[in-house]
């Protein structure tokens, strides 16, 4: 086994725009092992925002994505990925805007290369502005790698990581195949199956 120790942070903001244009669905402890490949985990990080839940209707269809939300970081915890959030903040308009995230990102990766948790750092995320916090981690001596998919890509970010992966490359190491729905039909052919195999 490889000694290298790493951490993973996932910016989940960015990562659900790429997922959700391409269309798919990940297996996020699929995608950790991936990352991690053979070396020593010492966590992985995800990073959202949902908003508060004084600032939302129940029984809306606002209210029923909140708590799918909810069941997805949910599973994300029981998954062993460590989840940290920040607050949507909604406007007058009643749109919401994201705010923090990248912050507690970046902050949590230079204080855990400050404390030295991890050699290299895997940054899940194609936002140039994470460009800086990268710059500075390696200063401290750490590696930073970046895997994003093409789509939210920063050129920039990919350039001053120590290895790039364009995660649509591997898509077949992580993502979700959906299993159709069984029908009524189906379920009672399944049974007369059955019924014929006794």
């Amino acid at each position: 086994m490889n000694y290298e120790r790493v951490v993973i942070f996932i910016d989940g903001s960015n990562l659900f725009h790429a997922i959700r244009y391409m269309n798919i669905k990940i297996d996020y402890q699929k995608l950790v092992d991936f990352l991690k490949e053979d070396r020593k985990l010492i966590r992985a990080y995800f990073y959202g925002a949902i908003p508060q839940e004084k600032d939302i209707k129940k029984n809306s269809p606002e209210w029923e994505s909140y708590l799918r939300q909810r069941r997805f970081l949910e599973e994300l915890s029981l998954q062993g990925i460590k989840v940290k959030l920040a607050k949507l903040r909604r406007l007058p308009s009643g749109e919401y805007i994201e705010k923090e995230v990248d912050i507690m990102l970046a902050t949590d990766m230079l204080s855990m290369a400050h404390m030295n948790t991890y050699d290299t750092a895997v940054l899940v995320s194609g936002d140039s502005d994470f460009s800086y916090t990268v710059e500075e981690v390696q200063r401290i001596g750490k590696r930073v790698e970046n895997a994003t998919f093409k789509r939210t890509s920063s050129y920039h970010l990919r350039k001053v990581c120590d290895r790039f992966l364009l995660l649509d490359d591997y898509m077949d190491r992580f993502v979700v195949e959906e299993k159709l729905e069984i029908t009524q039909e189906e379920s009672f052919w399944e049974r007369i199956k059955k019924l014929w195999k006794r």
